[in-house]
């Protein structure tokens, strides 16, 4: 009886908000897909990574790279709204100075679109590998993402979080750019 009762209820919220991750995600997917064939070709590299000096010692700060050296490529589009969605695949040279690989989807909120200057909000899913995490075992990642256009080139920054108490990891800034063809 106990089991009819609990088939009449309502669905919990939580399963309403997998159905909303889904439905963000099939959308995610369509518009990464959508991007890769049909949006303009993009040029990026990169070229310097922040390590915050309250997580990192100064000694640690001393042996780690902060010219994240790299090149990539990607494709851009535009929406009507002016909002934008890319792809893009780069290799770089992280912190040890070992190359890492990236690749990924972004999605900006851009504002200032009709000036010569606009700025963007947003986020990038990807998939990474490091030497240092997991052996080079590929890992998703899901990081903010800010940018600064001027006419077709555009800087971005995004920001790696401390994900544990412990010293010298974590809080790190990385910098890279992007040309439009």
């Amino acid at each position: 009886m106990a089991l009819i009762g609990l088939a009449l209820l309502p669905s919990p919220s939580w399963a309403l908000g997998l159905n909303d991750v889904s439905a963000w995600a099939q959308t995610t997917w369509n518009a990464a897909v959508d991007t890769a064939r049909t949006g303009q070709d993009d040029l990026y590299f990169s070229g310097y990574t922040w390590h915050d000096p309250g997580t990192y010692t100064a000694a640690k700060r001393a042996t780690l790279n902060s010219h994240a050296w790299g090149i990539g490529w990607g494709r851009h589009r535009v929406h009507a709204d002016g909002n934008e969605d890319m792809v893009y695949a780069m290799v770089f040279s992280d912190s040890h100075w070992n190359a890492e690989p990236v690749v990924g989807y972004a999605y900006q909120w851009r504002y200032f679109n009709d000036s010569p200057v606009g700025v963007g909000l947003g986020y990038t899913l990807a998939v990474t590998s490091r030497a240092d995490i997991f052996n080079n075992i590929p890992f998703p990642i899901a990081l903010p993402l800010l940018s600064l256009r001027v006419g077709r080139f555009s800087i971005y920054g995004t920001f790696i979080p401390k994900v544990n108490n412990k010293l010298n990891n974590g809080n790190v800034a990385f910098f890279f750019g992007r040309y439009e063809f």
